[in-house]
């Protein structure tokens, strides 16, 4: 354990920084909102978008699967900006565009905001920024509504890190409160600052080391998943390149009997990482969904990879899931062991992944903080 890096001490104020975001009450002010954008339709039938880049696009498509399966609002999708704007250049129409973006600053999420405003399509950015700091840049109306969970109570601060921690995993909690019957942040928290401890001692457990050896030798990491763990899958992929710890292939898992063993029967990679979710048995499932996760595909999936793993004697298989949680829970419990996973990697490669390039490259500078045109 470095404590030195950024990165290290950035974690520890994880937990906090979900608690003190949780006592915003952004959660009842988002539920009204929308509640009442239901209201209006006086029904469900609504078309919503939802928009996220970075360390926030893996945040959107946790909000489209929570929508679609705790409100049972069918017509949402979520994307990044650049293909937002394409669509309203189509002219598609959309009930609700909300917007993520923990500074509220990002310039794509801005574009994405003034076309809102011109086209007249309600707007809702949630953001870790307090509203008063974006009076300038969002006019809030009767159609645009900033719900922020920054607590200026906070002592921590803002998170001070490249490679984003507070700022995926606070809006995945806090979206999925508002689906909660209680809307009680107290005992909301309790359940996940004990999923955060949890995730500490998985990673623990793990031969990082090694594993970390791997990745330097051959920095590929495969991915495999399935619809439901797709916000989870592109967490990994945004934590893993960003840090510049390793280049990420994501696979469909019901797609890789199209061929996609050739990749790793004849190529180096350092690990595979397998997003699971079978051996369901909740209530809530049909026996006609159940058929997806208890059947021979997965375990069958699951042995090849680690044959093959094994057979390149340098490559690593690593499981995630394997439990009987319903579908958001599932992806914030396994998205909760990210931040200590990437820390960890970086630490055992010599990489403070709060800011992997130093110095930061001058060209690069300019993209990364890129104020034109979208």
């Amino acid at each position: 354990m470095n404590k030195n890096f950024v990165s290290r001490q950035q974690l520890s104020l994880l937990p906090e920084r979900i608690r003190k975001a949780e006592e915003t009450g952004a959660t009842k002010e988002l539920y009204s909102y929308l509640l009442d954008l239901c209201k209006k339709k006086k029904s469900n039938v609504v078309r919503v978008l939802i928009v996220g880049t970075g360390g926030s696009y893996p945040v959107a498509l946790f909000v489209e699967h929570l929508i679609i399966n705790k409100m049972n609002i069918p017509n949402v999708e979520a994307t990044t900006p650049q293909t937002a704007l394409r669509k309203f250049d189509k002219n598609f129409k959309y009930d609700l565009v909300i917007g993520i973006s923990y500074s509220g600053r990002t310039p794509d999420i801005k574009a994405v905001y003034e076309e809102c405003k011109k086209r007249r399509y309600p707007f809702l950015l949630f953001t870790g920024e307090s509203k008063r700091e974006l009076q300038e840049i969002y006019q809030e109306d009767m159609l645009i509504k900033i719900v922020s969970y920054f607590n200026s109570k906070d002592n921590s601060g803002k998170e001070k890190s490249m490679i984003s921690m507070a700022s995926t995993l606070i809006p995945v909690v806090l979206f999925e409160d508002y689906t909660s019957s209680t809307f009680v942040p107290q005992n909301s928290f309790k359940i996940y600052e004990k999923c955060l401890e949890e995730a500490e001692k998985s990673v623990s457990k793990l031969n990082i080391s090694n594993v970390a050896i791997a990745i330097k030798k051959y920095p590929v990491v495969h991915v495999f998943y399935e619809w439901e763990m797709l916000p989870t899958a592109t967490d990994i992929e945004s934590k893993f390149i960003e840090s510049g710890i390793a280049n990420v292939v994501l696979h469909e898992k019901k797609n890789f009997s199209h061929g996609r063993n050739t990749v790793l029967s004849t190529q180096d990679f350092g690990l595979v990482i397998n997003l699971i979710k079978y051996q369901v048995e909740n209530s809530y499932l049909t026996d006609e969904s159940k058929k997806y996760y208890n059947n021979d595909y997965d375990k069958n999936l699951a042995d090849f990879l680690k044959d093959i793993c094994k057979s390149k004697l340098s490559s690593y298989y690593l499981e995630f899931g394997n439990c009987s949680l319903e579908t958001t829970q599932w992806n914030i419990r396994e998205m909760c062991k990210l931040p200590y996973l990437i820390t960890e990697f970086g630490e055992k490669l010599n990489i403070d992944i709060a800011k992997p390039l130093v110095p930061f490259p001058k060209k690069a500078i300019g993209l990364y903080n890129y104020k034109g045109i979208f």
